[in-house]
Protein backbone atom coordinates (compact mmCIF):
# COMPACT_ATOMS: atom_id res chain seq x y z
CA UNK A 1 0.00 0.00 0.00
CA UNK A 2 1.37 3.63 -1.04
CA UNK A 3 2.11 5.86 2.09
CA UNK A 4 0.31 8.50 1.27
CA UNK A 5 -3.11 6.55 0.30
CA UNK A 6 -2.68 4.25 3.83
CA UNK A 7 -2.10 7.82 5.46
CA UNK A 8 -5.10 9.31 3.98
CA UNK A 9 -6.99 6.13 4.92
CA UNK A 10 -6.03 6.37 8.43
CA UNK A 11 -6.60 10.08 9.23
CA UNK A 12 -10.19 9.60 7.32
CA UNK A 13 -11.24 6.58 9.83
CA UNK A 14 -10.58 9.01 12.55
CA UNK A 15 -12.34 11.73 12.06
CA UNK A 16 -15.06 9.57 10.65
CA UNK A 17 -15.19 6.66 13.42
CA UNK A 18 -18.67 5.78 12.55
CA UNK A 19 -18.63 5.12 9.18
CA UNK A 20 -15.03 3.35 9.61
CA UNK A 21 -15.83 0.05 7.66
CA UNK A 22 -17.66 2.19 4.59
CA UNK A 23 -14.61 4.49 4.29
CA UNK A 24 -11.89 1.78 4.67
CA UNK A 25 -13.65 -0.32 1.51
CA UNK A 26 -13.69 3.30 -0.81
CA UNK A 27 -10.29 4.16 -0.08
CA UNK A 28 -9.07 0.09 -0.11
CA UNK A 29 -11.14 -0.22 -3.61
CA UNK A 30 -9.62 3.13 -4.88
CA UNK A 31 -5.97 2.30 -4.13
CA UNK A 32 -6.23 -1.19 -5.21
CA UNK A 33 -8.05 0.60 -8.60
CA UNK A 34 -11.37 -1.26 -8.95
CA UNK A 35 -13.73 1.40 -10.39
CA UNK A 36 -16.54 -0.86 -10.61
CA UNK A 37 -16.37 -1.29 -6.07
CA UNK A 38 -16.13 2.52 -6.06
CA UNK A 39 -19.68 2.71 -8.25
CA UNK A 40 -21.18 -0.24 -5.64
CA UNK A 41 -19.91 2.04 -2.85
CA UNK A 42 -21.50 5.44 -3.93
CA UNK A 43 -24.70 3.48 -4.97
CA UNK A 44 -25.09 2.38 -1.40
CA UNK A 45 -25.17 5.89 -0.32
CA UNK A 46 -21.63 7.12 0.19
CA UNK A 47 -21.47 11.59 -0.72
CA UNK A 48 -18.45 11.40 -2.87
CA UNK A 49 -17.21 14.97 -1.71
CA UNK A 50 -16.57 13.73 1.50
CA UNK A 51 -12.90 14.98 2.82
CA UNK A 52 -10.21 13.51 5.65
CA UNK A 53 -8.63 15.67 8.08
CA UNK A 54 -6.26 16.94 5.24
CA UNK A 55 -9.17 17.59 3.13
CA UNK A 56 -8.12 15.28 1.04
CA UNK A 57 -11.49 14.26 -1.15
CA UNK A 58 -11.75 10.87 -3.06
CA UNK A 59 -11.59 12.38 -5.91
CA UNK A 60 -8.33 14.17 -4.99
CA UNK A 61 -7.03 10.59 -3.96
CA UNK A 62 -8.27 8.79 -6.86
CA UNK A 63 -5.88 11.34 -8.55
CA UNK A 64 -3.23 10.51 -6.49
CA UNK A 65 -3.37 7.10 -7.52
CA UNK A 66 -3.60 8.53 -11.48
CA UNK A 67 -6.89 6.02 -12.13
CA UNK A 68 -9.01 7.47 -15.28
CA UNK A 69 -11.50 5.09 -15.24
CA UNK A 70 -12.19 6.31 -10.67
CA UNK A 71 -12.19 9.47 -11.97
CA UNK A 72 -14.89 9.08 -14.52
CA UNK A 73 -16.83 7.32 -11.69
CA UNK A 74 -16.63 9.80 -9.15
CA UNK A 75 -17.65 12.69 -11.49
CA UNK A 76 -20.58 11.03 -12.95
CA UNK A 77 -21.92 10.88 -9.30
CA UNK A 78 -21.17 14.39 -9.07
CA UNK A 79 -17.69 14.63 -7.01
CA UNK A 80 -17.24 17.87 -6.96
CA UNK A 81 -14.01 18.90 -9.09
CA UNK A 82 -12.70 22.54 -7.45
CA UNK A 83 -13.17 21.23 -3.78
CA UNK A 84 -9.44 22.53 -2.38
CA UNK A 85 -7.50 20.41 0.37
CA UNK A 86 -5.39 21.84 3.01
CA UNK A 87 -2.40 22.07 1.23
CA UNK A 88 -4.25 24.18 -1.57
CA UNK A 89 -4.42 21.93 -3.94
CA UNK A 90 -7.11 20.79 -6.18
CA UNK A 91 -7.58 17.95 -8.42
CA UNK A 92 -6.52 19.58 -11.57
CA UNK A 93 -3.42 21.09 -10.13
CA UNK A 94 -2.51 17.73 -8.93
CA UNK A 95 -2.70 15.91 -12.18
CA UNK A 96 -0.89 19.00 -13.99
CA UNK A 97 1.74 18.42 -11.45
CA UNK A 98 2.01 15.39 -12.42
CA UNK A 99 1.96 15.37 -15.74
CA UNK A 100 -1.45 13.38 -15.88
CA UNK A 101 -2.72 14.47 -19.58
CA UNK A 102 -5.71 11.86 -19.79
CA UNK A 103 -7.03 12.91 -16.41
CA UNK A 104 -6.24 16.30 -16.76
CA UNK A 105 -8.53 16.40 -19.70
CA UNK A 106 -11.50 14.25 -17.75
CA UNK A 107 -11.28 17.13 -14.87
CA UNK A 108 -11.50 20.11 -17.47
CA UNK A 109 -14.47 18.39 -18.92
CA UNK A 110 -16.07 17.89 -15.63
CA UNK A 111 -15.76 21.65 -15.08
CA UNK A 112 -12.57 21.85 -12.91
CA UNK A 113 -11.32 25.55 -12.71
CA UNK A 114 -8.34 26.17 -14.67
CA UNK A 115 -7.46 29.09 -13.27
CA UNK A 116 -7.17 29.10 -9.52
CA UNK A 117 -5.41 31.54 -6.96
CA UNK A 118 -1.76 30.98 -6.16
CA UNK A 119 -0.07 28.47 -8.45
CA UNK A 120 -2.16 27.30 -11.10
CA UNK A 121 -2.57 24.07 -12.93
CA UNK A 122 -0.16 25.69 -15.48
CA UNK A 123 2.19 26.86 -13.22
CA UNK A 124 3.32 23.34 -12.32
CA UNK A 125 2.54 21.55 -15.33
CA UNK A 126 5.07 24.51 -16.74
CA UNK A 127 7.38 23.76 -13.47
CA UNK A 128 7.37 19.87 -14.56
CA UNK A 129 8.00 20.27 -17.95
CA UNK A 130 4.80 18.59 -19.31
CA UNK A 131 4.71 20.50 -22.41
CA UNK A 132 1.17 18.58 -23.36
CA UNK A 133 -0.60 19.59 -20.39
CA UNK A 134 0.43 23.22 -20.58
CA UNK A 135 -0.52 23.27 -24.08
CA UNK A 136 -3.68 21.68 -23.43
CA UNK A 137 -4.94 24.14 -20.38
CA UNK A 138 -3.56 27.22 -22.85
CA UNK A 139 -6.40 25.83 -25.03
CA UNK A 140 -9.08 25.59 -22.60
CA UNK A 141 -8.19 29.11 -20.93
CA UNK A 142 -5.66 29.09 -18.96
CA UNK A 143 -3.94 32.64 -18.08
CA UNK A 144 -0.71 32.50 -19.10
CA UNK A 145 1.01 35.72 -17.22
CA UNK A 146 -1.31 34.74 -13.97
CA UNK A 147 1.04 35.46 -10.92
CA UNK A 148 1.66 33.04 -7.66
CA UNK A 149 1.57 34.33 -3.89
CA UNK A 150 5.63 34.80 -4.91
CA UNK A 151 5.47 36.44 -7.92
CA UNK A 152 6.25 33.36 -10.38
CA UNK A 153 4.50 32.88 -13.60
CA UNK A 154 4.03 29.93 -15.78
CA UNK A 155 7.23 31.42 -17.98
CA UNK A 156 9.73 31.75 -15.15
CA UNK A 157 8.84 28.37 -14.03
CA UNK A 158 9.39 27.04 -17.28
CA UNK A 159 12.45 29.15 -17.77
CA UNK A 160 13.79 27.63 -14.06
CA UNK A 161 13.36 24.04 -15.33
CA UNK A 162 14.89 24.42 -18.37
CA UNK A 163 12.46 23.27 -20.90
CA UNK A 164 12.87 25.41 -23.92
CA UNK A 165 9.31 23.84 -26.03
CA UNK A 166 7.55 25.37 -23.42
CA UNK A 167 9.33 28.74 -22.75
CA UNK A 168 7.85 28.52 -26.82
CA UNK A 169 4.84 27.54 -26.66
CA UNK A 170 4.04 30.17 -23.76
CA UNK A 171 5.81 33.30 -25.52
CA UNK A 172 3.53 32.38 -28.48
CA UNK A 173 0.62 32.56 -26.32
CA UNK A 174 1.70 36.41 -25.05
CA UNK A 175 3.62 35.33 -21.78
CA UNK A 176 5.28 38.49 -20.88
CA UNK A 177 9.17 37.88 -20.40
CA UNK A 178 9.37 40.82 -17.77
CA UNK A 179 7.02 40.24 -14.66
CA UNK A 180 9.14 40.14 -11.32
CA UNK A 181 9.15 37.37 -8.61
CA UNK A 182 8.74 38.50 -5.59
CA UNK A 183 12.90 38.96 -4.99
CA UNK A 184 12.79 40.75 -8.12
CA UNK A 185 13.78 37.84 -10.66
CA UNK A 186 12.54 37.05 -14.20
CA UNK A 187 12.41 34.42 -16.24
CA UNK A 188 16.20 35.59 -17.94
CA UNK A 189 17.24 35.69 -14.40
CA UNK A 190 16.43 31.76 -14.35
CA UNK A 191 17.25 31.29 -17.65
CA UNK A 192 21.01 32.21 -16.69
CA UNK A 193 21.33 31.16 -13.43
CA UNK A 194 20.81 27.46 -14.65
CA UNK A 195 22.75 27.97 -18.24
CA UNK A 196 20.05 27.71 -19.95
CA UNK A 197 21.10 29.91 -22.95
CA UNK A 198 19.06 28.66 -25.74
CA UNK A 199 16.17 30.18 -23.59
CA UNK A 200 18.07 33.06 -22.58
CA UNK A 201 18.21 34.23 -25.91
CA UNK A 202 14.99 33.24 -26.80
CA UNK A 203 13.73 35.57 -24.07
CA UNK A 204 16.29 38.45 -25.28
CA UNK A 205 14.68 38.29 -28.72
CA UNK A 206 11.30 39.35 -27.24
CA UNK A 207 12.76 42.26 -25.50
CA UNK A 208 13.42 40.04 -21.94
CA UNK A 209 15.35 41.48 -19.57
CA UNK A 210 17.20 40.99 -16.09
CA UNK A 211 15.09 42.06 -12.80
CA UNK A 212 17.98 43.93 -12.35
CA UNK A 213 17.99 45.79 -15.63
CA UNK A 214 13.89 46.88 -14.83
CA UNK A 215 15.08 47.67 -11.07
CA UNK A 216 16.98 50.03 -12.30
CA UNK A 217 15.54 51.28 -15.54
CA UNK A 218 13.91 55.04 -14.93
CA UNK A 219 10.30 55.27 -14.31
CA UNK A 220 8.16 56.28 -16.88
Amino acid sequence: MKKTAFAAIISLLVSLPVHAGAYEDMLEAIIRGNASEVAEIIKMGLDPNIVDKQGNTLLILAVREDNEAIVDVLLAARANPNMINGAGDTPLRLAAFRGALPVVQKLVKGRALVNIPDWSPLMYAAYNGHAPVVNYLLENGAEVNAQANNGFTALIAAAKGGYENIVIALLKRGAKPNLVTDRGETAMDFALRTANTDIYDRLRAVGGLSGQAISSSPAK
